[in-house]
């Protein structure tokens, strides 16, 4: 009949069954019944060949039956009832075959709680309307009990009377046996009529693997005997048999051990006295093999490798969503119990192995086959969507711990043509041990994907750098966070950092792959100096951490207005080079600046442009100095005896222009901690060209607004001391006169020592007015530097050689002469010697 799927074979070639099992070398008619069945009765076939009283589209009488065949393939299936017995006949055709047989599998299927069994026999006939051979009783009257049975192997001989003859017809009834109720289901499988040579060739294990913690699979390289095959004794594990055998399928064997087995131990498996189905028994056979828990899957085993959340319809690949899996690990496993997930949704796999190197596509049940050219599809149920947004995406095993997990945004296409171009993002090393998020890379394939194969920015170059620590905060006083540069392989714990002084580490969390914390048993102690030593850490590459000294760490208290203050300032770098605003704490403390802000001043709205310091921890030392600039290299490079010096990198300063503007600091409240009110005309009279020098804070004593507070770096200290003591500092001590000069030799032309001196003044009460002088050693009067002004307790002036007209004295003694009043008429003048040096 025309347009049948199966069709009789004439094989002269040797036979594999499905199982495996090797048959014969000759000419063999096979059915096997994986074809449709034509509804149609006898006279009429309904395969080739093969004709039936009553068949059915239904599961009555003489029927297909789906999954219920060897190895859960189909199989004919017939159901007596008490007014129907079930008659196939099939043609033959013997020719001139010497020795033809008949072999098929069968067996019965419970049906329903009656005892009846199906009762089977067969006849032989020359032509299907004539006469047949008296009927045979297929084993016994209970063969096929009603009952679940295993699937068993028979053999006919073809009567000697019908060898040689063209055609020869086979009668098989299935009776609706004797007892009580209902009858048991016939299953009828694998089909086979020709000359079937016997198999003599012994049975071999093609395979031993694990199967879990305490299971073994075996494999064998034909169907086995289902009786002896389950035999306990005819195994041993190292000398100890299995504590339960079960043959999962006719060349498949399960074996159970009481103790759980060692990973990666290598074991001796010895098999014997298990014969194949025509007799042959396995030699004595030695198995040594490594043991492996195919359901034990640590981290990165198995890796998401690439991702397609937003196809795109009209392109080469299918406009399907898909995640692609790479095993990475060295084993098989199993995924049984696995579950993957993305943000909103979970799905569980189904038992399936994946073998090391092997690539499968996960993708919607509805839409799996337009993949399956690609490679290994698993179709997934209730398909979790893929955001084109972003999304996070996790594989986990039966016990919720994570195996990979990864997360995506559409930066990490790198460009909208590609988020929105139908490009896969693709993965280049699987075998890197830890989080690929931020490695994620659109394909760069010609189809812009590579579902099923390597990945087209597959790159496994080895990264040989050691990680950094970033930086280090206390951010509570009972946890430290460390910041590495890269990620850090897990593993870690509280063995790998010593604390000194002692800190009780009371657990170690992994915040994010580049990221540890580390929780205390007890509080730490603030402005308490620890040092930390850190040892086995690794890097995802595989490159240790490498730490020279102990760590400095401390945890620090909130500065205050009056703890730090404006200190030096450059507004007019060289060209190309940075501005830098320094700052210094005045106290004994270490101090928490990071929200602490920059600003200046505008008419119109007041204090504009504020810039945080920043967000991660920035601690200023007690007494010490910090330069805030957006290139301390190059400051340095600009400046190279402060290269010791602290330093603070900061995205953008406000504008501190060239013409002069007011620099403001705030605390982390906003209120103003200092502000200083800059020009040129604050450098020194005799300084050619101020560009690249900065002005530097004569005393912290006095106030920023104070311009004689103010002066010219010194040249001999590179014009500018960023992140370290100024060249020119007046002492905060005063020594008890009521004005004190220092220095009290100085040399304007700043060939050694200071280019000016200070004088400062502290008197015992507030209202007087002064007037300061100085007069050179003839009387002459060369300078003024205050007449008549109102004085504070406390202040300074600075004189830099220089006489009223700007031009430098000579080198010489000279006179200061202060005259003091005070609203009751007392009067006190003073006088004090200042000399003028120069370069001999």
């Amino acid at each position: 009949m025309i347009g049948l799927f199966f069709i009789w074979q004439l094989i002269f070639f040797t036979v594999f069954t499905e199982s495996g099992e090797k048959q014969s070398e000759g000419r063999v008619q096979i059915q096997n019944f994986e074809g449709p069945f034509t509804i149609q009765n006898y006279p009429n076939e309904f395969l080739p060949d093969w004709f039936g009283n009553e068949i059915r589209a239904s599961s009555s009488r003489i029927f297909q039956a789906n999954g219920l065949g060897r190895n859960g393939s189909k199989a004919l299936a017939v159901l007596p009832i008490s007014t129907f017995d079930g008659e196939l006949v099939i043609s033959l055709s013997p020719g001139e075959m010497n020795d033809p047989k008949v072999r098929f599998w069968a067996k019965s299927v419970k049906n329903g709680s009656g005892n009846r069994p199906a009762q089977v026999f067969y006849r032989w006939g020359k032509s299907l309307a004539g006469s047949f051979s008296v009927r045979e009783i297929l084993g016994g009257v209970y063969e096929f009990a009603n009952e679940d049975q295993e699937f068993r192997f028979f053999e006919l001989e073809l009567p000697e009377e019908y060898q040689g003859i063209a055609e020869v017809f086979l009668m098989i009834e299935i009776r609706y046996g004797p007892g009580s109720g209902t009858c048991a289901k016939w299953l009828l499988d694998d089909f086979e009529f020709g000359e079937i040579v016997m198999d003599g060739k012994a049975p071999n294990v093609n395979m031993v693997r694990g199967f879990d913690e305490n299971k073994l699979e075996i494999q064998f390289d034909e169907a086995i005997d289902p009786v002896f095959s389950e035999f306990l004794f005819n195994y041993k594990l190292d000398g100890v048999e299995p504590s339960l055998v079960i043959r999962k399928s006719d060349s498949l064997v399960y074996l159970s051990f009481e103790e759980k087995l060692v990973p990666e131990k290598i074991y001796e498996l010895q098999v014997s006295q298990i014969p194949d189905l025509a007799g042959n028994f396995i030699q004595d056979t030695l198995i040594s093999f490594q043991f492996f828990d195919p359901t034990f899957i640590p981290p990165k085993t198995l890796v998401i490798n690439e991702i397609m959340p937003a196809p795109k319809a009209d392109l080469d690949l299918p406009n399907v969503e898909y995640v692609e899996v790479f095993h990475a690990g060295e084993y098989a496993v199993r995924l049984n119990g696995i579950s993957y997930s993305n943000s909103r949704s979970t799905v569980i796999f189904k038992d399936e192995w994946i073998q090391p190197g092997e690539l499968l596509i996960l993708a919607s049940e509805n839409q799996a086959t337009l993949l399956k050219n690609y490679g290994k599809v698993i179709p997934v149920k209730n398909w979790p969507t893929l955001l084109n947004a972003g999304d996070q995406l996790s594989l986990k095993d039966d016990q919720g711990k994570i195996i990979d997990q990864i997360s995506y945004s559409t930066s990490s296409w790198g460009g909208s043509e590609f988020a929105n171009g139908g490009y896969s993002l693709e993965v280049a090393n699987p075998f890197y041990a830890c989080d690929q998020s931020e490695a994620l890379k659109h394909s760069i394939d010609p189809v812009r994907g590579t579902p099923g194969r390597q990945n087209s920015v597959f790159d496994v170059t080895t990264d040989k750098s050691p990680p950094t620590l970033i930086s280090s905060e206390f951010s509570t006083p009972k946890s430290l966070l460390l910041t590495f540069s890269k990620p850090i392989l897990a593993g870690f714990n509280q063995s790998n950092f010593e604390f000194q002084p002692t800190l009780v580490i009371d657990s170690v969390v992994a915040i994010s792959s580049k990221q540890i914390q580390l929780l205390f048993v007890d509080e730490v102690l603030a402005n308490t100096l620890y040092k930390l030593g850190i040892k086995g850490l690794t890097d995802c590459s595989g490159n240790d951490y490498v730490q020279t000294e102990p760590m400095k760490l401390v945890l620090p208290v909130q500065a205050r207005v009056g703890d730090v203050l404006i200190n030096e300032l450059l507004f007019n770098p060289k060209t190309g080079s940075p501005k830098f605003v320094e700052l210094i704490n005045l106290t004994d403390n270490y101090l928490e600046i990071r929200y602490w802000k920059l600003a200046n001043l505008n008419d119109a709205v007041g204090i504009d442009q504020v810039k945080q310091l920043g967000t991660n921890s920035l601690i200023l030392g007690p007494k010490n100095f910090l330069a805030i600039t957006t290139n301390p290299d190059m400051l340095k490079s600009d400046f190279p005896k402060s290269v010791f010096g602290q330093f603070f990198k900061i995205a953008t300063l406000p504008s501190y222009p060239i013409a002069g503007q007011t620099v403001v600091l705030l605390d982390s409240a906003g209120r103003v901690a200092d502000s200083f009110t800059y020009s040129e005309e604050l450098h020194h009279p005799l300084l050619r060209d101020p560009k690249g020098v900065s002005l530097e804070r004569l005393s912290i004593d006095s106030p920023a607004s104070l311009s004689a507070n103010w002066h010219s770096a010194s040249a001999i200290e590179e014009y500018a001391t960023p992140g370290r003591k100024n060249s020119q500092v007046i002492s905060g001590e005063f020594e008890g006169d009521l004005i004190q000069i220092e220095p009290e030799v100085f040399d304007p032309e700043g060939s050694s020592g200071n280019t000016f001196t200070s004088i400062r003044y502290e008197l015992d009460q507030l209202g007087w007015v002064g007037s300061f002088r100085i007069y050179s050693t003839t009387g002459q009067l060369v300078q003024v530097l205050a007449q008549n002004e109102i004085l504070g307790a406390s202040g300074l002036f600075t004189w830099t050689g220089t006489d009223q007209q700007g031009k430098v004295l000579r080198p010489g003694y000279y006179v200061l002469m202060v005259e003091l009043y005070d609203l009751s008429g007392q009067v006190r003048t003073i006088r004090k010697t200042i000399v003028i040096a120069t370069k001999l």
